[in-house]
């Protein structure tokens, strides 16, 4: 290699389809050189005299000197395995034919004399004795690795060296380039130490699986073939069987009956998003609430302040047998059959050009999230690669896959239900699972080191949700709010759907809501005031008085359920799915302190067992066998002061049609209920367009109407 330390050049380094061939200046004339030898790791240089040299014939050429005041066999011993250096601006300018210096061909281009192409670089230069080799860098990476080969120097093979061009040709006799390229799969050494790591994390495993009291898994490992065993395998090593143990201990009993402790209290009255009068918006509406938030909206898009997550790891098995595998790739006749992803990608779509339209220099494009799941991850993926992203630029596309973790039989001691002898049954960790799975895919700080402020997140069944609604946007950001959350009225006592709550903080809630969280342990405390206090803090430290929860529909006492005032019903905000969350929030959320709990989820849960002979058998159940262990996403509010939450109440009929059960008569949230809602939805847009005519040339006024009727 070329060792210009101090501007001194290695002398020897010549090198060439021609040996060098005798004794030259460097070692003839006597002068002042310089040695270099490896001391302590680091190099190191010595100014000497030289006295003379010659050249000695062997099979290799070489060269004895001598030095002034080496004149001892010890003293000489001092250089073995050391370099003679000259100045660089010493070395001879003239050359023999075919003769090169070494540091002239590092760097130097390698083309493929009869294709012209480029396979890559010169990097060093190595002499085995009978000849030199050329380490060559390839352009090209193989299998994802970076690779160097060997090329003999020699006229046959590299018959061209053109110092000017910075390149050399080459004419590689068949099967040479491909000599040294490292074969497919890990070498032996790696494999090795593969086995080693494997051996160690399955020793682990069992251990773990020993305490939980689910061996049986492991039944898989000694049966079947080579490839049914290494799958299961991976699939052990992927489960995080801690935070299983963890769910397990936490999740409450999905048959107990869950008593609400402490004072429940209807939401204040909540504010409401009026898109009638879209027509007369303007960025100096400052009196139109919903339009001043539009437009503030807008501004944040157009800083790129905001972005968007979909919930996107369930399938789509509960819609029918002939449903897609992911919930989003399921298509809507519009009358253009459109997948519900393709719907909501056109509302993005939208919001970046109607931003773009009110400021002009913005360029905006809004990250969307897609949460994936083991079951959802690579069919998405292939699905939005195929579509080509549609239409959005494939950079502010990111895809994050949540954990999903074993489902359980309920009746037999929590026993993980097999799929097969050699695949668990597992299942995502419900929406709740996001927060963790942006902290440990670095998500959360990529979008505060992008400048986010605010995220949307929203579930892929809701065929009328309005993706990046600068409403919501506008409207928590004026709030300043750390959560925002959409709702709509209920439509009756017995509608199943979660309904947002304000819950007062007192001792005997506090201890009651995080049950079985990571936070500090306090129950044992003497000092009950004190342990209270410090556990009704938010995430900026501050003590909370009051936070929303959301009540699921089967968890309501029917008192509550049912209570009215009037005609209205007393709890009446619907949960929708569709929230906000400020990323500072988000980064706070990473903490394991503030960890969300777990809940029971009692399913149906096809399954492999083996029957009273022995033999592996399926179970197709009729009625819940199995459970599966989720995060809910809204147990998040939990840690936001109450006065720090902006909920906004939105019309039913324009943003919420979900799609939960297959189609069928008198079924409500099906694809063909969503479809009639988009389609009402769009003759609404139909009819107020004849009625005011007054779209004409504004383009920004159809932009707006597609996006509030759909596109």
């Amino acid at each position: 290699m070329a060792n210009y330390e101090s501007g001194l050049l290695q002398i020897f380094q010549k090198s060439g389809l021609k040996r060098y061939n005798g004794s030259r200046y460097e070692v003839r004339l006597p002068g002042t050189r310089w040695i270099k030898k490896m001391r302590m790791g680091k190099p190191s240089i010595t100014e000497v005299e030289l006295i003379e040299g010659r050249e000695t014939i062997g099979k290799q050429t070489s060269w004895l000197v001598r030095l002034k005041g080496v004149d001892t066999l010890e003293k000489a011993s001092e250089f073995q395995g050391a370099t003679m250096l000259i100045r660089a601006d010493e070395r001879p300018v003239s050359l023999e034919e075919d003769e090169d210096y070494i540091p002239d061909l590092l760097g130097m281009d390698v083309v493929i004399q009869e294709t012209k192409e480029t396979i890559g670089t010169i990097v060093d230069v190595h002499n085995s004795g009978a000849s030199d080799l050329l380490r060559v860098q390839l352009t090209k990476p193989i299998r994802g690795k970076d690779v160097r080969i060997w090329i003999p120097f020699v006229k046959e093979i590299v018959p061209v060296v053109d110092i000017s061009s910075n390149r050399v040709e080459i004419s590689p006799p068949d099967g040479l380039l491909d000599l040294n390229v490292p074969k497919e799969g890990p070498s032996r050494k790696e494999s090795l130490k593969m086995e080693r790591k494997r051996k160690a994390i399955l020793s682990a495993i069992r251990k773990r699986l020993r305490a939980l009291g689910q061996t049986h898994v492991l039944e898989g490992l000694s049966i079947g073939e080579e490839s049914q065993r290494q799958s299961l395998m991976d699939q052990l090593m992927s489960i995080d069987f801690g935070l299983f143990q963890q769910a397990l201990l936490n999740a409450p009993s999905p048959l107990s009956t869950n008593s609400i402790t402490g004072e429940l209290q209807p939401p204040p009255t909540v504010p409401q998003a009026n898109w009638a009068d879209f027509e007369t918006w303007s960025p100096t509406s400052k009196d139109n609430d919903t339009a001043r938030w539009w437009y503030k909206g807008l501004q944040l898009v157009a800083d790129g302040e905001v972005a968007v997550i979909v919930l996107a790891g369930g399938q789509a098995t509960r819609l029918g047998p002939d449903s897609p595998p992911v919930k989003g790739m399921l298509e809507l006749d519009l009358p253009e059959r459109k997948s519900l992803f393709e719907i909501q990608a056109d509302r993005l779509l939208l919001v970046q050009e109607l931003a773009a339209q009110v400021y002009p220099e913005a360029a905006p494009q809004i990250p969307w999230i897609v949460l994936t799941s083991d079951a959802t991850d690579v069919s998405t993926r292939s699905f939005f690669e195929k579509k080509e992203y549609f239409g959005l630029k494939e950079s502010q596309v990111w895809f994050v896959k949540q954990d999903s973790l074993p489902c359980v039989d309920y009746k037999e001691g929590n026993a993980i239900l097999l799929e097969s002898p050699w695949k668990l049954a597992v299942a995502p960790t419900g929406n709740g699972g996001l927060f963790s799975a942006l902290h440990a895919q670095n998500i959360t700080d990529r979008l505060s080191e992008e400048g986010v402020q605010y995220v949307q997140v929203y579930s892929v069944d809701n065929a009328l949700v309005r993706v990046g609604d600068p409403v919501f946007f506008g409207y928590a950001h004026e709030q300043k709010a750390d959560v925002g959350v959409k709702v709509v009225k209920r439509t009756s006592s017995d509608e199943a759907v979660g309904v947002v709550c304000l819950q007062k903080n007192n001792e005997q809630n506090l201890h009651s809501e995080h049950e079985g969280t990571q936070i500090e342990d306090i129950s044992e405390s003497d000092e009950t005031e004190e342990g209270d206090e410090r556990l009704a803090i938010n995430i900026h430290g501050n003590s909370i008085s009051s936070h929303y929860r959301v009540l699921e529909y089967n968890e309501m006492p029917d008192a509550l359920r049912t209570a009215k005032e009037g005609d209205d019903l007393v709890y009446q905000a619907a949960h929708i799915c569709v929230n906000l969350f400020s990323v500072d929030y988000l980064k706070t959320l990473a903490d394991k302190k503030l960890e969300l709990g777990f809940h029971s989820a009692l399913k149906r849960i096809r399954c492999m067992k083996k029957d009273e002979s022995g033999e592996w058998t399926t179970y197709t159940p009729d009625q819940p066998n199995g459970v599966k262990l989720e995060r809910f996403i809204f147990d998040a509010f939990k840690y936001c002061d109450s006065e720090e939450v902006a909920l906004l109440e939105v019309n039913r009929n324009e943003e919420f049609a979900p799609i939960k059960n297959a189609v069928g008569p008198g079924i409500a949230d099906t694809a063909e209920t969503a479809l009639d809602m988009t389609l009402a939805l769009r003759n609404r847009s139909m009819s107020t367009a004849a009625e005011s005519d007054q779209d004409g040339d504004n383009h920004n006024l159809s932009l707006l109407r597609a996006y509030i009727f759909g596109k």
